[in-house]
């Protein structure tokens, strides 16, 4: 029985020779080969069932996940873009991007929109509320309610637990010095995108001089270093504020430029303004008048046509010119308030006394068409571009006449920017190289650019000379300090107004340091001074630019590297 079992079971062949022996009751398993394929079945139905249900929750749940991904990306475009920083020439930070929360909301989520604008009204009180919903009764899927959160007002919408709310990092722009320097910084929009100053001008640059790749091939934004220094920047918006204070005058603009670089050390234009507050940007009063205003400078100009005069070869050191008689223009005469023994003046005592009528003889000599050419070769006629932006168009004749030319020659008639000034003046006294000044650190490692001649070196040696006399014994003797060798020249010009020209002045004062071979040039100006006590009731640039010009000089020139020098018999300084 045992060896017939396992016939059958074992081998198939033994199975076929025994076919004719009786075949063994198969009653055991029957049942079980009928049961097998229903049981089979019905698993196979419970899996596939199974299936189909984790199938349809896994496309439910990618949906709802793509939806979710497609409304972050949607957000991600809307957000702030990251800005590098921006540095001073010491690498000290004056702009950055510190990390915040914007609030948005998808309309298609919220469950009640008057229940969301009043529960953010109690956590965000400046909340418009009925703007939020209107905002919100949309088919958008996204719209923004607040940028910017602080942590506090992050976690205050966060704990009211309104589904349909989302937060985003975005980067905000924070400026550690607010005011001081905040002309040349500029602004960014709500969207952190630059619209004035070295803000704009990041925004132009090309994204390779923008950033260098990582080792892991993210991108790093590499920071923007600038001409200004902070040390001096600070000095001299805390001496022009004080010169305002005590002149009482409304407002003023300052400028200390390296000679040779062109590298802007300080610019400062006030009434200043916050550059977290755009909207106080766009006051007129807070104009930055270092740039963007252009005014008739007056007698500053003069130092520009004694260099026209020598350099077009049309007057000589020693010329003397007649300044008693005045020139009459039409209607206008020009006249001088100085006193000379036989009434004439030499080249350089038409510098030094200021005189109206011996700049307008010197302009007469040279010629219209000289005098304009070397105005325009010069750059003061031209509109001035820089990375901060670009200066007040230069206002000047439509048609250059003689009485154009002479009005011009001593200080009216011609309105430009302190900023235009100050880098056309530079070529008058650096040996004659006309630089472009510059808000962006020239590299210490590479050779400063010498700029184009425009001027002959024995015009720019002579310009010199006059500028420190007329600070020794000239209209500029309240500029002399101790321990440093200062040249300079006055300017007081009394401002236009519809019909002819005010009782209110407009002074300023043009400097160099140290004179004999000058590094740095200064420039500060003074809208409306009045007349003080401080002053013995002057207002003339005599009486306050220079005095400032002498202030500024000598606390910045140590941060300059500008050392002081010994009294000699020669140069009481």
């Amino acid at each position: 029985m045992v060896q017939k079992e396992n016939a059958l079971i074992g081998d198939g062949a033994a199975a076929r020779l025994a076919s004719n022996e009786e075949e063994p009751p198969a009653l055991a398993l029957t049942p079980l080969l009928d049961a097998r394929p229903r049981r089979v079945l019905l698993m196979l139905g419970l899996f596939l069932l199974a299936f189909v249900v984790l199938a349809a929750r896994l496309l439910y749940f990618g949906l709802q996940h793509h939806e979710d991904l497609r409304l972050k990306a949607s957000a991600q475009t809307r957000q702030a873009q990251d800005r590098p920083e921006i540095h001073d020439r010491g690498g000290r930070v004056l702009a950055l991007d510190v990390p915040t929360s914007s609030l948005y909301a998808d309309p298609q989520i919220l469950l009640d929109i008057d229940e969301v604008a009043e529960k953010l009204g109690t956590v965000l009180p400046d909340l418009d509320q009925e703007k939020v919903r209107k905002d919100l009764d949309t088919k958008r899927r996204f719209v923004w309610l607040r940028r910017y959160l602080t942590p506090d007002q992050r976690k205050a919408v966060f704990d009211l637990g309104l589904p349909g709310l989302y937060f985003l990092r975005e980067p905000k722009r924070f400026y550690p010095l607010g005011s001081q320097i905040a002309h040349v910084i500029g602004t960014v929009d709500s969207d952190n995108k630059g619209l004035s100053g070295i803000e704009r001008y990041i925004d132009k640059r090309s994204a390779q001089n923008r950033s260098v790749e990582k080792p892991g091939g993210d991108e790093q934004l590499v920071p923007v270093q600038l001409s200004i220094d902070l040390r001096v920047q600070h000095v001299v918006v805390s001496e022009l504020q004080k010169a305002l204070d005590l002149y009482k005058a409304k407002a003023g603009a300052a400028l200390v430029l390296d000679i040779n670089s062109g590298e802007v050390m300080a610019l400062a234009s006030l009434p200043s303004f916050d550059p977290q507050n755009r909207l106080q940007a766009q006051k007129s009063d807070r104009l930055n008048r270092a740039m963007r205003g252009v005014y008739e400078m007056g007698s500053v100009l003069k130092a520009f046509t004694v260099a026209m005069g020598l350099d077009e070869g049309a007057v000589q050191e020693n010329e003397r010119f007649d300044v008693a008689t005045p020139i009459k223009l039409g209607r206008f005469v020009i006249k001088d308030h100085h006193k000379t023994k036989d009434g004439t003046m030499s080249v350089r005592e038409i510098f030094t006394n200021s005189s109206n009528v011996g700049a307008a003889r010197i302009a007469r000599k040279a010629g219209i068409d000289q005098h304009r050419a070397f105005l325009s070769r010069l750059q003061l006629l031209n509109r001035l571009r820089t990375q901060a932006g670009s200066a007040g168009l230069p206002l000047q004749p439509a048609k250059w006449r003689l009485t154009d030319s002479l009005s011009v020659a001593y200080g009216y008639g011609l309105s430009v920017s302190p900023l235009q000034l100050a880098s056309s003046a530079m070529a008058l006294f650096n040996g004659g190289n006309l630089v472009r000044p510059s808000f962006l650190r020239v590299d210490a490692s590479q050779t400063v650019p010498s700029g184009i001649p425009v001027l002959k070196s024995s015009t720019s040696r002579f310009m010199r000379e006059v500028m420190r006399a007329n600070v020794q014994k000239g209209t500029g003797r309240a500029a002399d300090i101790v321990g440093y060798r200062v040249g300079g020249k006055t300017g007081t010009a009394r401002k236009a107004k519809k019909g002819g020209y005010g009782k209110e002045l407009l002074t300023s004062f043009i400097g160099i340091f140290p004179s004999e071979s000058p590094r740095y040039l200064t420039y500060v100006m003074l809208d409306e001074p009045q007349k003080v006590k401080a002053t013995r009731g002057q207002n003339s640039a005599s009486s306050n630019a220079a005095p400032l010009t002498g202030r500024i000089i000598l606390r910045i020139a140590p941060l300059l590297g500008v050392n002081p020098i010994l009294p000699t018999k020669k140069d009481d300084n």
